[in-house]
């Protein structure tokens, strides 16, 4: 199994330091925890050397340097300077990194075979120019191989283009085909359909909780925030308002408890003013009683009063005294009538000034009871009415015709 990284100048440094754990050399700047130590002397490296005049791949004393990569950079742009191209950018990725891992089914004593063969492999894929070597650890939790390179094709640094999608896609298919080749078995350098389904599944899985944070930070979050914000704001108005209608309910009561107070006490005025109203009609029956009696005065009177006039025998000076007697006599009772209707009239103002007011606020309250009062007091007035008119004094006329 085999997976390639890429980096920036910044980290090559640090990586070297990782490689460069060989026959025994503690290096103080790397320390990791699944690191085993006592074992350490076991890892090697591989390169390339030269044996009579022959190139070789094979163990080699060595180490990985910032130096060699930042030799190749150097070496890049004096050609492009030369060719009038432009330098290798800082932000370049100068080196990737191939980790080759020894399968299970690898048994320990072919380790060295499997990365020879794995290492001949990636030069050829690669170019051997670009190695910086293949660095075997076999003192963390499962052997491997680091092999950096500097990815330069056509006198440039072009990663992309060198490790492009069919890169990827052939890679451990052409490492199983060469190493099956070499070894006779096929290792297992190719992942299995469900162990690739389960890390396509664990990839799309991790993506999807990055995105879901992302969206969760970016939107969920905001806009849960903004809804407690609302939720706290509408709490707060409807607990204003609640308030509010408790201070109004509280004046309704007062207010409803100050009407009721003014309409039993306007019940208690109305209980006396229709007292008042029967002992008026009661009066007002009385006057209607002496009215008829004055009537009956006065009907009396006029067949006298053309009795006398009848009187041929008497002389006229007899004639005028007696007219002038009856004249007074009918003056002295229409003065005593004319006083009783004015004491009536009197009577009736005073008892419309006092249920005046009681009727005012029971007409703007539209009380039914209101008619009926309206209706004794119109009755009371057209009764003093009819009366004065139909029974007026005499005219004192008599006199003037008798003289």
């Amino acid at each position: 199994m085999a997976h390639i990284a890429k980096y920036k100048a910044s980290a090559v440094g640090k990586l070297c330091a990782h490689y460069n754990r060989w026959q025994g050399i503690d290096n103080p700047n790397v320390s990791r925890e699944n690191i085993d130590k006592s074992r350490t002397h076991l890892n090697y490296t591989l390169g390339v050397y030269e044996k009579d005049g022959k190139r070789f791949i094979g163990k080699v004393r060595g180490s990985a340097s910032w130096a060699t990569v930042k030799g190749r950079i150097d070496a890049v742009n004096a050609r492009a300077k030369a060719e009038g191209k432009r330098a290798t950018r800082k932000d370049a990725v100068v080196m990737a990194d191939m980790v080759v891992t020894l399968p299970p089914n690898v048994p320990p004593e072919d380790a060295y075979k499997f990365f020879w063969n794995s290492y001949q492999y990636i030069a050829d894929r690669v170019g051997r120019g670009n190695l910086m070597g293949g660095y075997v650890h076999m003192d963390e939790t499962t052997p491997h191989m680091h092999v950096p390179f500097t990815p330069i094709l056509d006198g440039r640094f072009n990663y992309k283009k060198m490790c492009d999608r069919k890169f990827y896609q052939t890679f451990h298919k052409g490492l199983g085909d060469r190493l099956e080749q070499k070894m006779g078995y096929r290792p297992e350098v190719e992942l299995s359909e469900e162990t690739r389904a389960q890390r396509v599944y664990t990839s799309r899985t991790k993506d999807i909780d990055k995105v879901r944070g992302a969206v969760d930070r970016a939107i969920v979050e905001p806009a849960q925030q903004e809804a407690d914000r609302i939720v706290a704001a509408a709490r707060e108005e409807a607990a204003a308002l609640l308030n509010d209608a408790e201070a109004r309910k509280a004046e309704l009561v007062t207010e409803i408890a100050d009407k009721e107070g003014d309409l039993a006490e306007l019940d208690s005025q109305l209980e006396d003013v229709k007292l008042d109203i029967e002992d008026e009609q009661d009066r007002l029956e009385c006057l209607r009683q002496r009215a008829d009696g004055v009537a009956r005065d006065v009907a009396e009177l006029r067949p006298i009063a053309a009795e006398v006039r009848g009187w041929e025998a008497a002389g006229k000076a007899e004639r005028g005294a007696i007219l002038d007697n009856i004249v007074v006599k009918c003056d002295g009772l229409a003065s005593r009538i004319r006083a009783g209707v004015a004491g009536m009239r009197i009577k009736v103002e005073e008892l419309r000034s006092r249920i005046s007011r009681p009727l005012e606020y029971l007409m703007r309250r539209e009380q039914p009871r209101q008619q009926s009062f309206n209706d004794v007091l119109r009755d009371a007035q057209r009764a003093a009415d009819a009366w004065n008119r139909d029974h007026a004094a005499p005219q004192r006329t008599y006199r003037g015709r008798a003289r």
